[in-house]
């Protein structure tokens, strides 16, 4: 816990809970343009919800595509310019050249979704600055809402970023637990499938402790 660890707010639809992201300091949003997603948003919601992204202390921009065509990604990622593009290992669709590019590039933000005890970090693209370690759940890139066995991933040494069931009562035990660059989180800062301000307040309270 503390004020270097990272927050990650995905699958934002809104504008106010941008600016609450904002306010709070939050580091990266995330907007998830997969078409499986309940989160998900179109393409034309995207200059909207960016409008004020040249502004100081915006949030870095990550985009999340999961069972997108190769080509929808590429052609977002080129008009929209996001500061990261999250792509998840096990996408149903061959975007293994788009991995490829961005990973070479140095803007991938791989997702790997854990279901065994990693013994061997060199799979998780040491050459990248981070990664995000997620829950699995069939048919979906993230957001399931459910936690994995945190010892899954507890010798890990190389930054990433905690996913899966993550909310504001739980996530100091994550901390404390893992001590993890950072964290990311969907569903747990939600009521009634929809992004809560006061969620996404005490989940930043609990992290940083201010």
């Amino acid at each position: 816990m503390g004020t270097e660890t990272k927050i990650k707010i995905c699958g934002i639809k809104d504008l106010p809970t941008i600016k609450v992201c904002r306010d709070l300091k939050v580091d990266y949003i995330g907007l998830n343009l997969s078409p499986n997603s309940p989160r998900s948003i179109s393409e034309d919601l995207i200059p909207e919800l960016l409008q004020d992204r040249n502004s100081p202390g915006f949030p870095q921009v990550v985009f999340l595509f999961y069972d997108n065509s190769p080509i929808d990604i590429q052609k977002i990622v080129l008009k929209y310019k996001p500061d990261l593009i999250q792509l998840v290992e096990g996408d149903p669709k061959p975007i293994a050249d788009v991995w490829n590019h961005h990973s070479k590039l140095g803007n991938l933000l791989p997702s790997f979704r854990i279901q065994e005890r990693i013994e061997d970090e060199t799979y998780l693209l040491p050459h990248l600055p981070f990664v995000i370690l997620d829950s699995f759940k069939k048919d979906f890139g993230g957001g399931t809402g459910h936690t994995f066995p945190w010892e899954y991933v507890e010798n890990i040494k190389r930054p990433f970023l905690l996913a899966g069931g993550l909310t504001p009562e739980n996530v100091q035990q994550a901390l404390s637990q893992l001590n993890p660059f950072g964290i990311d989180v969907a569903s747990g800062v939600e009521t009634d499938g929809k992004k809560d301000p006061n969620k996404i307040k005490a989940l930043v309270k609990n992290v940083r402790g201010t």
